[in-house]
C-alpha cells in the first residue's frame, strides 16, 4: 500500500491548559475475569466488548481456537452464573478458504442477538501481502444454544477495498457499514468507506461510498453516525500534515456521499489509531502521537453555530505515569467524565510501573481536565495484563475490557507475554 507523503509543518499549537491530579488513587478495584490459556479458548483478545441486555460480554481473540496457539480466532462470551463468569467459546475461525481469519475488532450487535464483525484476513478472494483480503461476518444464534457464521462480504482488493481492522455499524434499516485499510478507487489505495445492503433474493450487495485519495485521509477506521444519517470517523494518515485526519461523510441523494475533511492533525496531535465518540453535538477521539510530550492526546472537535468544527486538546500525555499511546475510543459516563485507555509499550516489563497500559479517566472542572489514573497494568501473572483496549460501561457502572496480552497463560517468552485477560475495574 502507497501512502501519501507530506510536509509536517504545523500552525501554532493553542492547547488547553491541563491540571493533572496524582495518578495513584486507591478507590478503583481491577479484577481479572478470565485469563486466556492460549489454545481453542483463543489468545490474544481485542477491542472493545459489548454486552447484552442480561450484562454477558462478548468479543474476539485475534487468534487460536484451535488448539497448540494455532487458529484464526475465535469470538467469545462470558456468561454471569452464580457470582462469577464462565467463558464460552462462541465460534472459532476455521482457517478455510473461504472463512474469515483474524478478527481485529470489536463486535456490533443489532439489538435481536445477532452479531457483526470483520476479519483482516481469509476469504479466499484477492491478494493482499500474501493473504487474502479479509471479510465481513455475521453470527447468528440457533436452535440448541450454538451459534451459526455467515460470510456477508469477501474483499477482492483493488477497487472493492481490502484488509478491514476497524468494527461496523449498522444504520436504522439493517445496513451494514464499515472500513478497509487498503484498496479503493484511488491510486494510492488508501482505503475506503463501505456499505453493505441485504439483498430480496438472499445475500448482501456492497458498495464503496468512499474511496481515500491520501490527501483527504488514509487507512480508516471505525465509522460512527449522527443523529440524521452522516457518518464521521478518522484516517491515521493522510491529510494536509500526513499525520491523519478526521472526516465527514453525507448523503447526497440518489445512493451517492459526499466526504469533507474537518480536521487536519499536526503537531497538536498525530495518527488518530481509534474511532470518534459522541458526546451531546461534539466528537471526541485520540491521537497516537504529538501534543505537548509527543506522546499523544485525548481532543474534542466542537460543532460550532455555522457548521464548522474546531479542534481542541482536552489531554497531552507525558509518556509517565500517566501513559503514552492512546489507542481506545473515549466513553462517557453520565457526569460527563470521559474514559479510555493506553496502549502502552512494547517493551514493557513487570519492573516498569507506567509501560504497559492503563485505563484513566478525565474529569473537567473550572475550564480544566483532569486525568486520574484508574489502573496500570503490570503485565505480570495473572493479576497483570498488558495493552488495554478501550474499556466499556456494563452494569452498575463497572468498566469491562480486555488486554491484548497478560496473564498467565502461555504464549511465548517473556514476563508480560501471556495470552490476554478479561478485566472488571469497580467504582
Amino acid at each position: 500500500m502507497q501512502r501519501k507523503s507530506g510536509s509536517k509543518k504545523a500552525p501554532v499549537l493553542s492547547v488547553l491548559v491541563i491540571a493533572i491530579a496524582t495518578c495513584a488513587w486507591a478507590g478503583p478495584k481491577y479484577h481479572v475475569l478470565y485469563n486466556f490459556q492460549g489454545g481453542k479458548d483463543g489468545t490474544f483478545p481485542i477491542g472493545a466488548l459489548v454486552s447484552d441486555a442480561a450484562g454477558n460480554l462478548y468479543g474476539v481473540t485475534t487468534g487460536g481456537g484451535l488448539g497448540g496457539n494455532g487458529g484464526c480466532g475465535t469470538i467469545f462470551e462470558l456468561v454471569r452464573r452464580n457470582g462469577g463468569w464462565v467463558h464460552k467459546v462462541l465460534y472459532r475461525f476455521p482457517g478455510k478458504a473461504n472463512e474469515g481469519c483474524y478478527p481485529y475488532a470489536n463486535l456490533e450487535s443489532d439489538g435481536k442477538g445477532n452479531l457483526y464483525g470483520t476479519t483482516e484476513s481469509g476469504g479466499g478472494q484477492g491478494n493482499c501481502s500474501g493473504e487474502t483480503c479479509g471479510t465481513v461476518f455475521e453470527l447468528a444464534p440457533v436452535a440448541g444454544d450454538k451459534w451459526k457464521a455467515t460470510v456477508l462480504h469477501r474483499f477482492a482488493g483493488g477497487q472493492d477495498g481490502a484488509i478491514p481492522i476497524a468494527g461496523v455499524v449498522l444504520d436504522k434499516a439493517g445496513n451494514v457499514y464499515g472500513t478497509t485499510t487498503d484498496g479503493g478507487g484511488t491510486s494510492c489505495g488508501c482505503g475506503t468507506v463501505f456499505e453493505l445492503t441485504p439483498m430480496q433474493s438472499g445475500g448482501w450487495n456492497e458498495k464503496i461510498i468512499h474511496s481515500f485519495s491520501g490527501s483527504d485521509g488514509a487507512n480508516p477506521f471505525n465509522v460512527i453516525f449522527d443523529g440524521v444519517g452522516n457518518l464521521y470517523g478518522v484516517g491515521d494518515s493522510g491529510g494536509l500534515y500526513d499525520v491523519g485526519v478526521a472526516f465527514e461523510l453525507s448523503p447526497s441523494g440518489g445512493g451517492t456521499w459526499n466526504e469533507s475533511v474537518i480536521y487536519d492533525f499536526s503537531s497538536d496531535g498525530e495518527f488518530p489509531l481509534s474511532g470518534l465518540t459522541f458526546n451531546e453535538h461534539n466528537l471526541y477521539g485520540a491521537t497516537a502521537g504529538g501534543g505537548a510530550g509527543n506522546w499523544g492526546t485525548v481532543f474534542e472537535l466542537k460543532h460550532e453555530s455555522n457548521g464548522n468544527w474546531s479542534h481542541s486538546v482536552l489531554y497531552s500525555f507525558s509518556g509517565h505515569k500517566d501513559g503514552r499511546t492512546p489507542l481506545g475510543s473515549p466513553v462517557f459516563d453520565k457526569s460527563g467524565n470521559l474514559y479510555s485507555s493506553t496502549g502502552g509499550d512494547v517493551s514493557c516489563v513487570h519492573q516498569n510501573r507506567w509501560g504497559c497500559g492503563n485505563v484513566f479517566k478525565l474529569t473537567h472542572a473550572n475550564g480544566q481536565w483532569r486525568i486520574t489514573v484508574l489502573h496500570t497494568f503490570t503485565g505480570g501473572d495473572s493479576g497483570g495484563g498488558a495493552f488495554p483496549s478501550q474499556p466499556m460501561f456494563g452494569t452498575r457502572g463497572h468498566l469491562y475490557g480486555v488486554a491484548y496480552q497478560g496473564g498467565d497463560g502461555q504464549c511465548g517468552g517473556g514476563e508480560w507475554s501471556g495470552c490476554g485477560v478479561v478485566f472488571e475495574i469497580t467504582p
